[in-house]
């Protein structure tokens, strides 16, 4: 096993991602967003908005060679109010995105802000950047656009009982036992900002009792919400791993204040899982496994549950092994060395010199690099969590192992593009 993560020239497959800054921010109901670029910089959020059904939310301050010498701060004022002039409907907040240059040319954002919201003060204005160079970084833009999300969330009276979930782009899965666990602990229900069609029923989210980080890009977010609210957080990234799920539910009941053990029986959700595990494995067969890091937020805690299963994992493919999961990593090295690791950014991976046509790939963006003709599809953990989120993996997979797929016709139903 080569466990080298080499930071190097960055290669972005078609395959890669279904969550761009463009399409996370439009999770904020009633929202639109303005990008103040070059026109090249555009192109690709342009173009996925169009495909992904969100185009009339997004609009477009191309800036030229003289804009960004002179500096284009007294343009976005006339741009707003050229948005708010051609929408139907008036936002109740408002996206300003720059793009990297414009780290070098320092706009000052929290005067644009300012002033903004003295001309409009019925909505709520945001600034964010859209800049690559930043991944190194603690603010990111997947990081970065969280903590836009939920910045206009503000409670000053007394909170209810109910919970959110932040960090994850879609809801957990109502098939999940986490709803019936948490109504064992009193919370009755739990919150998630796909839920809200308008901005004043988001708003709710800044009276819930807690924060759950089900997505690590969400920690940042929830941190600066127990600092100016007051809502606790509590991080448990989604995991295959049978011990860690009931590890993570004894850490629930316990920030939740429950006394005692829950009146929830988790038992009888772990035998359900463990017979979908051995359906699943009777399906897949002996058919090699590739995992992306794509789909799962620990690739490498995956790859350690089926391979205890008795599942062929053959390669993990990632750019960077996350904190949280490097417990896993350690473990696959020492167990099973003979697991490939992939950068999937890596320059060379445009080489396609490591194909696994007869390989089952969850994720598209492994799928696309290994040339699996078999792909299980997920992104992103989508819904999955604690035992339930085994069985509807086990799902995944067996579906995935059941007839090839047309991997071209999966990457254009989600909208992605080079």
């Amino acid at each position: 096993m080569n466990c080298c993560f080499e930071n190097t020239l960055h290669y972005s497959s078609p395959g890669h991602g279904d969550w761009g800054v463009v399409r996370i921010g439009m999770l904020l109901p009633e929202s639109v967003q303005l990008f103040v670029c070059p026109s090249a910089c555009g192109r690709h959020g342009a173009i996925g908005a169009m495909r992904q059904g969100l185009k009339d939310r997004l609009f477009y301050l191309y800036v030229d060679q003289k804009d960004i010498v002179d500096g284009y701060d007294d343009l976005i004022p006339h741009a707003v109010e050229e948005v708010l002039a051609v929408l139907k409907k008036r936002p109740r907040a408002f996206y300003i995105f720059v793009s990297c240059l414009d780290d070098l040319l320092g706009t000052d954002h929290e005067a644009l802000r300012e002033k903004l919201g003295k001309m409009h003060p019925d909505i709520h204005f945001l600034t964010g950047h859209m800049n690559p160079i930043s991944l190194g970084s603690k603010t990111p833009p997947p990081v970065s656009i969280q903590n836009n999300l939920y910045c206009g969330l503000a409670w000053n009276g007394a909170k209810d009982a109910c919970v959110n979930s932040i960090g994850n782009l879609t809801a957990v899965a109502r098939s999940s036992e986490l709803y019936g666990f948490l109504e064992a602990c009193g919370v009755p229900a739990l919150r998630h900002i796909s839920q809200y069609s308008t901005y004043d029923g988001y708003l709710e989210m800044g009276k819930s009792r807690a924060n759950l980080v089900l997505g690590a890009a969400g920690r940042q977010a929830a941190e600066q919400m127990e600092e100016r609210i007051g809502t606790p957080c509590l991080f448990l990234p989604a995991t295959y791993l049978p011990e860690e799920i009931e590890e993570n539910y004894r850490k629930l009941g316990a920030f939740l204040g429950c006394q005692g053990e829950p009146d929830f029986d988790l038992a009888a959700c772990r035998r359900q899982a463990e017979e979908a595990v051995k359906e699943a494995r009777t399906a897949v067969g002996a058919l090699p496994i590739v995992i992306d890091a794509t789909a799962v937020a620990q690739p490498f805690g995956l790859a350690k549950a089926l391979l205890s299963w008795g599942f062929s994992v053959v390669r993990v493919e990632c750019q960077e092994c996350p904190a949280f999961d490097k417990g896993h990593l350690a473990w696959l090295e020492e167990y099973h060395p003979e697991v490939e690791i992939f950068q999937t950014e890596h320059h060379r991976a445009v080489l396609f010199d490591r194909r696994l046509p007869e390989s089952l790939a969850l994720g598209v963006e492994g799928a696309y690099l290994a040339g699996s003709r078999y792909v299980a599809d997920l992104f992103n953990d989508e819904g999955n969590f604690g035992y339930d989120g085994i069985v509807r993996l086990m799902k995944i997979l067996a579906a995935g192992a059941a007839a090839p797929t047309d991997l071209e016709a999966l990457i254009g139903s989600y909208g992605l593009v080079v």
